[in-house]
Formats: structure tokens, sequence, C-alpha cells
């Protein structure tokens, strides 16, 4: 090698080694949170009217208490949960591995042997001992910023890991709460099912005792006990569906059967949600909604992975160092040595085949990938909002005509049923009349029903109250990390 070589490697070294005492050499680009174009101000109305609030403990403002019972009793046992929880234990320590990488690696070997060999002849047997320990001391000392992205890596995991466990909390609970105004409003269907079943069983007693005495035709008695026997399943598939509901809730919450049944037999009626403000701007969602969140964390993580990517195309020093003790007994001959030694290494990547530029621009692809998916969910986040808005609208005004309409149809059945027992109707139009009279009130459950669903919908599509549970939850079952 020329000496030009020997002084520019020299110089090179140095200029490594001058960075140690400095902030270091980075090569890592800084990462900027993304700001999605988002629109302004919302399109949908507003709901408006009667008292607006917050969506701190939103739940509890139902003041349902077979409700609040239920959502405990959800987050006690989920298996969502675990997992997120377990994917939160799996993130800490990868962010401890990650700190361990930045900080001097410390080992000691040591060893007893002892052996004994020769003999006969006029040679006598040779017995040796041997005693050794060591400690070996090594640091890659973080040239170029590969250690510190690798930890901005595992802390962006670690939070968007913690954000998911309130996300499966807050998808918990909506999905019982939607369960549970969902088995209410089938409970309310089956009671006027019910009432329109007895209704035409009496219609059909009463048909029965006029046919038999020659004052109405044969043919009304079949259209009687027909319409009678068609209410009967209509009641019979309803009261399944109720059945079906019951058994959402028994996976949900973990609750036995039985001791379910007896929960939900305390409440009656549809629960009423308290509405809550809905003036926040479009973009105050990218921190409101978990899952914006998560995918922010995403990008964050991705940006620091190609700072790794990028460092590996840089020379690594690594300082080593290695203290020694040997004793060695040879037929009672005792021999002590001590031992040492340090030094730098230095490993500069030459040739790889572009394995290391290949990682570099997957990373980058990744990172692309995360940032096109973050838009993406910012879009649909929006759409969610707007979509909530619209439907909370529409069933509002539909529930209040739909009442309307239902105590119209009240008045026609009962002016229909007293006209048809003076004679003055027959019972096709007694029939007509009923069934419009039955589909009014099914629709008025239904209404009410989708009002408050929608009411969970948008605190969904807002991203519940999560920011706030945050605040009293900081550290998702750190208990759980003793198993």
């Amino acid at each position: 090698m020329s000496p030009g070589v020997l002084t520019s490697g020299r110089a090179s070294v140095y200029w490594w080694l001058l960075c140690l005492p400095l902030t270091g050499c980075s090569v890592i680009d800084e990462y900027i949170r993304p700001k999605p174009a988002i629109a302004e101000q919302w399109q949908a109305p507003l709901p408006h009217g009667g008292s607006v609030a917050s969506l701190t403990d939103w739940w509890a403002q139902f003041k349902d208490p077979v409700l609040d019972q239920l959502l405990a009793e959800s987050q006690k046992e989920s298996p969502s949960l675990e997992i997120a929880l377990a994917n939160i234990r799996v993130a800490r320590a990868n962010v401890l591995s990650a700190r361990a990488q930045g900080i001097p690696d410390l080992s000691s070997t040591g060893s007893i042997t002892r052996s004994k060999g020769g003999g006969g002849g006029a040679f006598p047997a040779s017995t040796i001992e041997i005693d050794s320990i060591s400690l070996d001391a090594s640091w890659e000392v973080d040239l170029f910023g590969k250690v510190k992205a690798a930890k901005q890596a595992a802390k962006a995991q670690l939070e968007a890991k913690k954000i998911a466990w309130h996300d499966a909390r807050l998808t918990l609970a909506a999905e019982v709460a939607n369960n549970y105004v969902n088995y209410r409003a089938c409970q309310a269907s089956v009671q006027a099912l019910k009432q329109a079943y007895e209704s035409r069983s009496e219609t059909a007693r009463l048909t029965g005792i006029s046919a038999r005495a020659g004052f109405s035709a044969p043919s009304d008695l079949a259209l009687a006990e027909a319409a009678t026997r068609a209410s009967e399943s209509t009641l019979d598939g309803q009261q399944a569906e109720c059945d079906g509901l019951v058994k959402a809730l028994v996976e949900l919450t973990n609750l036995p059967e039985p001791a379910l049944r007896t929960l939900l037999a305390k409440g009656h009626g549809m629960p009423e949600p308290a509405m809550f403000d809905v003036s926040t701007m479009p973009a105050n969602l990218l921190i409101r909604r978990p899952d914006l969140a998560i995918d922010e964390r995403n990008l964050a993580e991705a940006s620091a992975n190609i700072g790794v990517s990028k460092a590996q195309l840089y020379p690594s020093l690594t300082l080593t160092g290695s203290i020694g003790y040997r004793r060695t007994n040879f037929n009672g001959t005792v021999t002590r040595t001590d031992s040492w030694s340090y030094g730098p290494s230095l490993k500069l990547p030459i040739f790889d085949g572009g394995t290391l530029r290949a990682d570099l621009a997957e990373a980058r692809a990744n990172f692309d990938s995360l940032l096109a998916t973050y838009k993406q969910d910012v879009r649909k986040a929006v759409k969610e909002v707007e979509q909530a808005l619209v439907n909370l609208d529409s069933a509002t005004r539909r529930a209040q005509s739909e009442q309307a309409s239902a105590q119209q149809y009240q008045q026609y059945f009962q002016a229909a049923e007293i006209n048809w027992k003076s004679g003055g109707l027959d019972l096709l139009s007694l029939e007509d009349a009923r069934r419009q009279k039955i589909n009014a009130e099914l629709n008025v459950i239904t209404q009410q029903k989708n009002r408050v669903l929608q009411w969970i919908a948008l605190y969904k599509a807002f991203g519940g109250d999560w920011l706030e549970t945050r605040q009293t939850v900081k550290s998702p079952l750190k208990p759980m990390e003793k198993r």
C-alpha cells in the first residue's frame, strides 16, 4: 500500500474519531409529521337542540345501569384487549432491546480444567490444572445515528401499540352498545308483535263465533286464522332475533347466559344518548381518532427505519477491551499470567451485491406506502363523520315523522275495528288497517333504534373519548408485565 493511501486512510479514521465527542455525524433525516389535505368544515348538518355534553365518560350519560354494567363486564376479560396488551409488551421489549444497542456490552467467561496423562516406564504421570477467567467489553459507537434511529423506531412502535389498545377498547364498547340497543329495539318489536298476535287471535275468536252462528262466511274465519298464524310466525322470528343478540352479548361480556338474561330483564326501553359538541373542525380528527394516530406513529417508525437502513451504508466503529487471568499448576509448579487488550475496530462496507441499498429502497417504499395509507384513512375518517351526521339528521327527522304516522294509523285502526264489529266493514279491510298500524309501530321502533345507533356511530367516528381516557390510563396493564 502506498504512503498516500495510508495517509488518506489515517485521515479518515481521525475524521470518524473526531465525531465521537460531537453530537454525532448522523445521516438520519428528521421526521416531520405529515399534514394531509382536509376540509376546513363539515358539510353535513350538525345536530342541534337540547343540552350538549362532553365526550368524556359519554356512556355514563346514557343513564342506563344495565348498559354500564355490560360495558364494565366486557372490559374485564376481552380477547381483543388481551391481544392488544400482549402487543404492547412485545413493543416494550423491543424498546429495551433497541436501548441496549447503545450501551457497552460486558461479558465474562471462566473455566477450570484438570487433566492427567503420561506415566509408565521411567516417566511418572503428570497432572495439569488450569484456572482462567476473562472479562470482555465492546461498544459500537453510534457514529451515523443507526442506534438512535432504531430507538426512535421502537418507541414509535410502542406508542402505536398503546393507541391500538385504546382503539380496541373504543371498538369493543361501541360493539357492546350496538348489540344492546339492537336488543332493546328487538324486545320492543316483540311486544308490538305480541299485541298484534293477541289482537288477531281475538279477531279470529269473534269471527269463529260469528261464522258458527251463520253471520259470517267460512272464508272470513279462514282469513282470520291465517292472519293469526302469520302473526305468530313473525313473532317467533322476532324472538329468535332477540335470542341471537343475547348470544352476541354473552360473547362480548363473557357473562353466563342466565346471569345476562337476568341483567337484561332489569332494563326497559331504548337508552337515550346525550348529544355532544360536534363543531370540532375536521383537521382535529388527525389527533382525535386513534386509528389515524396509529397511522402517524407507523409513519414515524417507518421514517426511523429508513435512517437505520441508511446508516448501514456507512462505516461502523466498535471499541473493544479485554482483561484476563490464567493460573496453571503443572505437577506442583504454579504459574500465573495476566493479560489485557483494547483498541478500536472499524468495519467498512465495500461490496455486498447491492443488499444494503436494496434494504434502503425497501424502507423508503414502505414509508411511501404507509403515507398513502394515512392519507386514505384520513379521507375515510372524514367520510365516516359526514355520513354519520347525515344519517343522524335523517334518523332524527324520520323518527318524528314515523311517530306522527303511527298515531294516525292507530286512530284509523281503532275506527276500522269499531266499524267491523258493527258490520260496516269487511274482515279483509280490517286486516289491512291492522297491518298498516303494526308496520307503523315497528317503523317507529326502527327509527328510534337508528337514531341511537347513529349517535354511537358518530361517537366512534369522532374517535370517542380515548384522548381523555389516555390521561387516566397512561400505561395499560402494567401488572401484566410481571407474568
